[in-house]
């Protein structure tokens, strides 16, 4: 019977251990998703003949809550030419929208999925 506690005894220590590390490995991962979506935001505006001078304004943040790895990417208004974002993806009544602000994570999605899982694998084997 004693064999039985001690099972879940160690169990208890790896989901804290696990636990705890989870929110830095998360962000780890994200990271370098949101790294890779903004590259790809300034490579799509870099193309762009009319809005090729925004480029630089695209940059990420994190945003974190306890316990949640969060992370922003986008055009900074603060930024020289970041106001031209709403332009370039929203567009006007006199046009714009030429942006596809949902194509950079569409292209990530995979890998950064595929990321956590392999996470995911990792953290059960150390169960």
């Amino acid at each position: 019977m004693s064999d039985g506690i001690e099972e879940v005894r160690r169990l208890a220590q790896n989901l804290g251990r696990i636990a705890g590390s989870a929110v830095e490995d998360v962000d780890t991962v994200l990271k370098k998703g949101v790294n890779n979506i903004k590259a790809e935001m300034v490579a799509d505006v870099s193309a762009s003949e009319h809005f090729k001078g925004m480029a630089g304004s695209i940059s990420y943040e994190s945003r974190y809550s306890p316990g949640v790895a969060r992370w922003v990417v986008g055009p900074d208004k603060g930024r020289r030419g970041g106001a031209l974002g709403n332009i370039y993806y929203f567009g006007t009544s006199r046009g714009g929208g030429s942006g596809d602000i949902d194509k950079p994570l569409r292209s990530e999605e995979p890998r950064t999925v595929s990321a956590l899982e392999a996470l995911a694998r990792r953290w059960a084997g150390q169960l």
